[in-house]
C-alpha cells in the first residue's frame, strides 16, 4: 500500500466507527450492506477499480459457505465489497481485538476460534454449523494465514466440516491482486473478485474432506 493510501484509510476510520454504532438494531443483512457500502468508499477513495465475476447460478437467497483464497492483509475488505450475499466470516479471534475491525466483526458475528486449542476449534465448527443452519452465509479463508502472492496454499480438509454438517452449497471465490496491497509503495490500481458456480451438497457429500479441498483449490486456482 502506498503512504497516501495509508493516510486516506487512518483517517476514514472514525467515520467507519461512527457508523458502527448505528447499527446494533439493523438486521443481518442491513448490517452487511452498511459495512459493504464503507468497503466501497474506501476502495473507491484509493482509486483502486474493483471487478466482479458473478456466476448467474448464485441466488441470493441460497445460504453458502463462501470458501476463499486468502492473499493479504486487506481481503475481508475487497470481499465485502464485492460480494453479492450478505456473510460473516470465520475468524482467528484475535481480529476481534483489533479496534473498530474488532467491533464490527461482532456486529456481523464473526465466528472466531483460538488456532492451538482444540476445544476452542471445536467450539468454533459447532457455531459455524448453527450459523448455517440459521440460514446465515459465512466465509472462511482454508489456507489457514496469508499466502501473500498469487500462488495459494493447500486447503485445510478440516475447514470444509461446517458444509458438510449444514448440508449448504460451497461457494468458491477468487481474489486476485490483492496481495500487492501489503507491499509498500506497491501501485495496484485493480483488485479482481470471482464468485464461481455453486456447488450443492449433493455433488460433494461424497467426497472425502480432502478430495472437496482439492477440488475447491482447483476451481478457485482456474482464474489465478
Amino acid at each position: 500500500m502506498t503512504l497516501i493510501r495509508f493516510i486516506q484509510f487512518f483517517l476514514f476510520l472514525p467515520f467507519v466507527y461512527f457508523k458502527s454504532l448505528k447499527v446494533d438494531s439493523y438486521s443481518f443483512e442491513d448490517k452487511f450492506k452498511t459495512l459493504k457500502d464503507l468497503c466501497l468508499k474506501i476502495i473507491k477513495i484509493w482509486r483502486i477499480e474493483l471487478k466482479v465475476n458473478i456466476s448467474p447460478k448464485i441466488n441470493s437467497d441460497e445460504t453458502y459457505y463462501l470458501v476463499s483464497n486468502h492473499q493479504g492483509t486487506l481481503d475481508p475488505i475487497f470481499l465485502v465489497a464485492a460480494s453479492p450475499i450478505a456473510h460473516s466470516f470465520i475468524s482467528k479471534e484475535e481480529n476481534l481485538k483489533i479496534p473498530i475491525i474488532g467491533e464490527w466483526g461482532r456486529k456481523i458475528e464473526f465466528i472466531t476460534f483460538n488456532r492451538f486449542e482444540f476445544e476452542d476449534s471445536v467450539q468454533m465448527l459447532r457455531q459455524s454449523m448453527r450459523f448455517l443452519k440459521e440460514k446465515k452465509s459465512l466465509l472462511i479463508f482454508p489456507e489457514g494465514t496469508r499466502s501473500r502472492s498469487d500462488k495459494m496454499l493447500d486447503l485445510k480438509a478440516g475447514a470444509f466440516l461446517p458444509a458438510y454438517g449444514s448440508k449448504v452449497s460451497l461457494l468458491p471465490v477468487t481474489l486476485q491482486n490483492s496481495y500487492k496491497m501489503d507491499k509498500f509503495d506497491s501501485k495496484v490500481n485493480e483488485i479482481i473478485v470471482t464468485y464461481h458456480d455453486p456447488i450443492k451438497y449433493e455433488d460433494y457429500k461424497d467426497f472425502s474432506y480432502q478430495e472437496c479441498a482439492d477440488k475447491v483449490k482447483d476451481i478457485i486456482e482456474l482464474v489465478q
